[in-house]
């Protein structure tokens, strides 16, 4: 089984390189030989700084995921419904959430989890759940997302 990427982890990637370090580079050399170009550098730091706030983002996720790994109790989800949001599309993967189900002594209980990327081609039947629930608050919980090998 492979874990499926979460959007803050590939957004970061592209936003650095193929918008942030381009504008960037441009304006400063547009700036050395022109001596006026503030505007794709502003625009260049405007998109350095977002993927490093993506890049924060997921490293936050990783770190509270490792905490949840170490600490908590873990369950074996079932899926339950994949909930696409479509504000975000990365290529042809789509950004959404997933709702899954586990199974407790005090019955069945269902979480919602962060964004995921899913290929058009994933279903409820090839992704595998697990999910970490802090022990002294069930409601605080998180969902770690496996695809499984066909």
């Amino acid at each position: 089984m492979k874990i499926v990427e979460t959007p803050w982890n590939v957004a970061y990637k592209f936003l650095l390189f193929i918008f942030g370090m381009p504008f960037f580079s441009v304006g400063l050399i547009m700036l050395i030989i022109f001596e006026e170009s503030e505007a794709l550098i502003l625009n260049g730091v405007l998109w350095i700084v977002l993927a490093v706030g993506f890049k924060i983002k997921n490293i936050y996720n990783e770190r509270e995921l490792e905490r949840f790994k170490k600490e908590d109790l873990c369950y074996e989800g079932t899926m339950i419904n994949i909930i696409p949001s479509h504000w975000v599309r990365i290529g042809n993967y789509i950004t959404a959430c997933v709702e899954c189900s586990y199974k407790t002594d005090k019955g069945d209980c269902v979480v919602k989890s962060g964004y995921y990327l899913l290929s058009p081609f994933d279903t409820k039947e090839n992704l595998c759940p697990k999910i970490y629930v802090n022990r002294d608050n069930f409601d605080e919980s998180i969902v770690e997302l496996f695809r499984r090998d066909n």
